[in-house]
């Protein structure tokens, strides 16, 4: 008899759909990628720790309800998109960035270069561990959780791309 553990049951429950390469990772028939976004614990610590302050302040200080009702709800609607609707999408020409109530392309043959990056000053990137990604025209930061197989993937749609600073890839 198999003993399942979470982990197992995680992985069996992945690889039962055909169209995941793994549960990061995810491949439709006409050759798009879908690759999940990275969100740091911090990022969750932030999002749990500006609720909490919210719903303290509202259960011992009910002189500020409004306020806090609508501190706690702006929170919410700013932050919960962004770790709900986190991921990027490579299609046939495209690189497409899905983060919280955005959308950015770009194409893959303008792609330049990718370099690592952990500035935290850069946005849409819900982690320090990003991907900076040069185009001819502009610019995207993102944070994905399999970097080595989106910059793989981006490499043999484009081989032109160079590579610098991205820990596990050469």
């Amino acid at each position: 008899m198999r003993y399942h553990t979470a982990e197992n049951f995680f992985m069996d429950s992945c690889s039962k759909d055909r169209k995941r390469m793994n549960c990061d990772i995810w491949q439709d028939n006409g050759g798009s990628m879908k690759f999940k976004g990275k969100v740091a614990a911090w990022f969750w610590l932030i999002i749990i720790a500006v609720n909490a302050v919210c719903i303290y302040e509202l259960l011992f200080d009910p002189d500020n309800v409004p306020i806090l009702l609508f501190s706690l709800a702006l929170c919410d609607i700013i932050f919960i998109p962004i770790v709900v609707r986190n991921y990027v999408v490579i299609e046939e020409e495209n690189l497409k960035l899905f983060f919280g109530f955005g959308k950015d392309s770009m194409r893959i043959a303008d792609i330049v270069e990718i370099k690592g990056s952990y500035c935290p000053i850069s946005s849409s990137a819900a982690s320090l561990d990003r991907l900076f990604i040069k185009g001819k025209r502009q610019e995207m930061v993102i944070s994905v959780k399999d970097k080595t197989a989106l910059v793989a993937e981006l490499k043999m749609r484009n081989p032109a791309i160079r590579v610098c600073s991205v820990p596990g890839v050469q």
